[in-house]
């Protein structure tokens, strides 16, 4: 399809615009000199590209101008005339309010002004607007975007300066990598249906992932052994059918002889060690008391040596040395000994109190355990077992609880194995295929990169290639690089400028190597001329012409002063015949509304 007239019911103030079935060039001149310096100038030219892409029934939003600034345009209609591939014409209507009602007219012969058609002349009046869309995609028929609508593709036809941040990816294209990845591996030329097969399944196992990891946290992150659950709830089963068997039949018989078992066997046992224990560190406790007490020395060396000249002997010094040496050492080893005492003692003093803390628990436990056994009152061991016999059901609803967690677990294992084996099988498809068209230079894809790669070139002499393979992750990934000198491809930043046009080169190409099917045939670039040398100007638009003798339709966006020569200048330069429409900055007239801005 090919775009051939925009208007509206109001050609006084939307002046219509017919394209060239070749190339196509909306002009802004910038006559006043003092707007030569700024950014935008608000003429209207980015505007027709959103005017054609309401009329191919983009959804309504309350950010577009048209309804931003509805009290104004409340009672205009807009209608964009298209040539389709079979030869005849489609026109669709869309009016402004309220904006999600269509009409639409088919005709052989085209129809210049639908708006004074009588009403009878229309194929469909007044279509809700997804059922419009749904129609259209029928009546266009691009088997080439199938198994998606037209309006996937729109996005491409219709480049804003938006759209040129990333080749594949555009502005709209936001969401989840399964949204729009798929489509453009078939827009490269592999097959659509394992690529969306392959991110549906990598959804499915991002979905079972998060539901193992969920059970996993609300399980504490304890992943327990179904098996193990299964024996702890066949001991608390039969502990339950023990309690209920006493309490049906009130025989406390077998409960009295297991509670005088725990008495016996276990409490009283436990008691006897533990009192043992305490007298036996109770007495440790005294006995290291009485050996810290502090030791004495009687033999003072100064006394024996006047003892000894009274007596008149001698006391030679070496005497007097050794005996002080000798007190000495003996103070010495005292010191360690009451050190080892001490720590000797505070252990002792450690075990008395935790033996004093534990008695008291212990003799509270066979109090009531033996309280149990001399209750004459059945009614007062009814209690104590139905108590007991509702905690071991609430613990056996646990345990129940946690089974049932687990054989959810198991299950969702095994799906996810599954899940992961047919990825694998589907990534293993999908790599082979891009392997085949990859390698094929008459593939879709090969004609494609060439095609690419011959618009670049032929633009900046310089290569570059296009690329899809497969991630870490079992998605895809899908580049467009320049090749360096040394023949490596290169993803270096070379500028907006540069960026924009591998985003025309794609383009270009896309719609040059769907020529044999059913496809869009016209390509709307806003600014494409921007930002490059002049010489790559004009090297871009002798490749517009190119492509516009190959039956394709090149539609662009330019100030007057981004051309890369006067209009009309050569033969080489723009013609004043492909320009469609001329908008300038000398007030209403030249603007594409002829009104005051809003």
């Amino acid at each position: 399809m090919k775009l051939r007239r925009l208007y509206s019911n109001k050609p006084d103030v939307f002046e219509p615009i017919s394209f060239n079935t070749g190339l196509s060039v909306i002009l802004a001149e910038i006559r006043v000199p003092a707007n030569r310096d700024l950014d935008t100038h608000n003429l209207g030219k980015t505007t027709v590209g959103q005017l054609i892409d309401y009329c191919l029934l983009k959804g309504k939003s309350s950010s577009f101008f048209l309804f931003q600034y509805e009290d104004r345009f409340a009672d205009y209609s807009f209608f964009l005339e298209l040539e389709l591939l079979d030869g005849s014409f489609l026109t669709i209507g869309r009016p402004v309010v309220p904006g999600s009602r269509i009409d639409i007219l088919r005709s052989e012969t085209p129809v210049d002004d639908a708006t004074t058609l009588p009403i009878e002349s229309w194929s469909h009046l007044n279509l809700a607007f997804e059922k419009a869309k749904v129609l259209l995609d029928g009546i266009l028929n691009l088997s080439g975007v199938q198994p998606w609508a037209y309006r996937k593709l729109v996005g491409y036809l219709l480049r804003s300066q938006a759209d040129y941040l990333d080749v594949f990816q555009l502005g709209k294209f936001s969401g989840k990598h399964q949204d729009w990845k798929p489509f453009v591996a078939h827009l490269l030329g592999l097959k659509a249906q394992p690529a969306i097969e392959l991110y549906a399944k990598r959804e499915e196992l991002a979905e079972a992932d998060g539901h193992l990891k969920s059970l996993l946290r609300e399980w504490g992150g304890d992943d327990v052994d179904s098996s193990v659950l299964d024996g702890l709830i066949s001991v608390k089963r039969r502990e339950i059918e023990n309690r209920s068997a006493t309490l049906d039949t009130f025989n406390f018989e077998d409960d009295d002889q297991r509670v005088t078992s725990e008495v016996v066997e276990s409490l009283e046992a436990e008691i006897a060690r533990l009192n043992e224990e305490h007298y036996r560190n109770v007495q440790l406790v005294r006995r290291l008391a009485e050996s810290l007490e502090d030791e004495k020395i009687l033999f003072r060396t100064d006394d024996a040596e006047a003892l000894f000249r009274e007596a008149g002997v001698a006391f030679g010094e070496q005497i007097k040395k050794d005996y002080s040496q000798l007190i000495a050492f003996n103070r010495a080893i005292s010191k360690e000994r009451r050190d080892e005492l001490k720590r000797q003692m505070k252990d002792a003093q450690a075990q008395v109190a935790r033996i004093g803390t534990l008695l008291p628990r212990l003799n509270e436990e066979r109090s009531r355990k033996l309280s149990f056994l001399r209750d004459s009152e059945t009614l007062g061991k009814f209690k104590e077992l139905s108590n007991e016999l509702t905690t071991l059901r609430s613990e056996l609803l646990t345990l129940e609880s946690r089974r049932s967690a687990a054989a959810r677990m198991a299950e969702l294992r095994r799906e996810y194995r599954a899940l992961e084996e047919s990825f694998a099988h589907l990534q293993t498809a999908v790599e082979q295929e891009i392997e085949e068209i990859s390698q094929s230079e008459t593939s879709r894809f090969g004609k494609l990169r060439n095609y690419f790669n011959e618009i670049v070139y032929a633009v900046l002499g310089q290569h570059a290639i296009l690329a899809v393979s497969m991630n870490g992750q079992g998605g895809l990934d899908f580049t467009a690089e320049f090749v360096g000198d040394s023949g490596n491809a290169t993803s270096g930043d070379r500028g907006t400028s540069y960026k924009k046009l591998l985003c025309i080169a794609f383009d270009l190409a896309l719609l040059r190597a769907h020529l044999d099917v059913p496809f869009a045939r016209f390509v709307f670039h806003d600014g494409a001329l921007e930002q490059l040398e002049p010489r790559k100007r004009q090297n871009l638009l002798q490749v517009l012409r190119q492509y516009a003798d190959l039956g394709l339709q090149p539609i662009i966006t330019a100030l007057d002063s981004d051309l890369p020569e006067p209009v009309d200048s050569s033969d080489t330069a723009i013609r004043s015949e492909d320009v469609i429409l001329t908008l300038h900055d000398e007030g209403a007239t030249g603007r594409l509304f002829r009104v005051e801005p809003w």
